[in-house]
């Protein structure tokens, strides 16, 4: 079964990136396009799949997610999104 991670906006991903090493795939979702495209152009990471949105709806099916990085684990949306046994990382 393959692993993935979300992570919540593109700061989040370039402080977390590093810790993403067993993940299979990692999605970014941030709601500015620029920024997407910024990332896009300073990371070639074929795991990386990038989203445009953000909380309050994740655009992600229910059970998805391993692992996701940004978010307060008591918020519904993320509940929903993770899979049983996923864990939340939050970022000082």
């Amino acid at each position: 079964m393959s692993t993935t991670a979300l992570v919540l906006g593109v700061a989040a991903a370039r402080q977390s990136l590093g810790e993403l090493d067993d993940f299979d795939e990692i999605v970014v979702l941030d709601p500015s396009t620029t920024e997407l495209e910024r990332l896009v152009a300073e990371l070639a990471d074929p795991r990386l799949d990038y989203l445009l949105g953000g909380l309050p709806v994740l655009p992600l099916p229910d059970d998805s997610v391993d692992l996701l990085v940004g978010a307060d684990p008591a918020d519904a949306e993320v509940i929903r999104v993770l899979r049983p046994g996923g864990r939340v990382l939050q970022l000082a």
